[in-house]
């Protein structure tokens, strides 16, 4: 096997970017929801194919879809090490250094946007109908608790798509008892196949109370479904789909090599499965109860989105770059807290701030006033890239350093969010297409 086709086990170079842009689209939905512009771009160059636009009206209508994939890379990239060790025999970190690993990432943004909120801007402006209120509110956003009551979840005043972070953490916290689970004990072929039926049979489980939860709870038709619908047993078989998925990658990775052909039919796998998530953006989009589908299509969606991650990762290297350059880099990069702030802003920048400034109680939008939709879709987009850029630089990064400290801990390979040790497992600091090139 040639040295420079092997493919890496740990870094995944396309993951950048489908993180990314998975944000961007939840982004384009939420500025939708308050701009009302109907996003379409003007292709004249494609008018001798009968093209002369491209409506994305469908992706903007149901962006919020792709809140599932964020869920999904969660849950393939919490699994690669563990799936790396279970396959590969590499050595996985103790549970302390996970559990700071996880508050470096999470907690520094996340709290600075429920405080800065709740004590600079909600409790002076009096937004609260009495101090129980608003105490509640922040009550459960500081214990990730906010999903579980209507007036601190869906209509919270301290942010209300923080109800993802909630999701995740809980699952951080469940995550360790999998993974003890599952890891193998030994080194010998019958503690691989032990660990790869634990794999199996979690994956079967998750997926069970996925089902039970949706078709027994959320479509009883006793509960109100936008409150059950993203919450954690909701989100079980899009994680489980994420985990499998990590040990397919591995799996594949480690015995096989980049050759053109497999690069080609894996492009082609690729780019027919964003034509077939189109299909489903599109079928939810037209959709007369759109919750419903969104509950129900979960899974195949998922399914399909870790499709296209598996495929794009082992596709040809000009569609690798598509989603790995350094603009994509850049974007992933920002991206926890360019989610944390988009919605918040647009929504303040409306009502009540009225930037750009309007008169009256109509919003200009609901008005169909153009101009103004445009430069108010152009305010909350750079409003959005200055505080994600900030907070990312002044708040998330300095403080996970802290959080992480200069020289005993583990190492953060800002590379997919993927952590190694430093000392235990110094190859695993090297590229694996690079090791055997080091001195014998």
């Amino acid at each position: 096997m040639n040295n420079h086709r092997r493919i890496d086990t740990k870094f995944i170079d396309v993951i950048d970017g489908i993180r990314a842009i998975s944000i961007i689209i939840v982004l384009i939905f939420h500025f939708w929801q308050q701009t009302w512009i109907f996003p379409s771009v003007q292709t004249p160059a494609l008018a001798w194919m009968g093209i002369t636009r491209i409506d994305i009206n469908s992706l903007a209508r149901v962006g919020y879809l792709f809140v599932d994939m964020m869920v999904l890379l969660s849950g393939f990239l919490l699994f690669l090490p563990l799936a790396r060790h279970i396959l590969c025999g590499k050595s996985m970190i103790g549970w302390k250094q996970y559990a700071k690993k996880r508050i470096a990432r999470i907690l520094p943004s996340y709290l600075f946007s429920v405080l800065a909120i709740f004590f600079l801007i909600e409790l002076p402006a009096g937004s609260y109908n009495s101090t129980w209120a608003a105490i509640k509110d922040l009550i459960t956003h500081l214990t990730f608790t906010q999903t579980l009551w209507v007036d601190t979840y869906i209509t919270t005043k301290l942010n209300v798509v923080l109800w993802t972070v909630s999701v995740e953490v809980w699952f951080y916290i469940l995550f360790p008892f999998i993974a003890k689970f599952i890891g193998r004990r030994g080194d010998e072929p019958k503690d691989t196949a032990k660990s790869l039926h634990k794999v199996a049979l979690v994956y079967l489980i998750m997926n069970a109370i996925a089902w039970f939860y949706i078709y027994r709870i959320t479509l009883s038709g006793n509960v109100y479904l936008s409150m059950y619908i993203n919450q954690l047993p909701a989100f079980f078989g899009v994680y489980a789909n994420g985990m499998v998925g990590a040990m397919l990658y591995v799996s594949i990775a480690k015995n096989q090599e980049r050759t053109l052909t497999f690069e080609i039919v894996n492009t082609v796998i690729a780019v027919a499965s964003l034509f077939i998530i189109g299909y489903f953006v599109n079928d939810c989009a037209k959709s007369s109860e759109a919750q419903v589908w969104q509950v129900t299509e979960r899974f195949k969606l998922s399914f399909a989105f870790i499709v296209f991650i598996l495929s794009a990762a082992f596709s040809m290297k000009w569609f690798r770059w598509l989603f790995s350059n350094k603009l994509m880099r850049f974007l992933s990069g920002i991206s926890y807290n360019l989610y944390i702030w988009h919605q918040w802003l647009a929504v303040k920048l409306k009502d009540p701030w009225r930037i750009p400034y309007w008169e009256g109680i109509t919003p200009p939008n609901q008005l169909y006033n153009n101009e103004w939709m445009w430069k108010y879709a152009a305010v909350i987009v750079v409003a959005a890239l200055i505080a994600a850029i900030l907070t990312t630089y002044l708040v998330e990064k300095p403080m996970a350093k802290l959080i992480m400290g200069n020289h005993s801990s583990p190492k953060i390979d800002k590379r997919n969010d993927i952590h190694y040790k430093t000392s235990d497992d110094v190859l695993d600091e090297i590229s694996e297409d690079k090791r055997d090139e080091l001195p014998q």
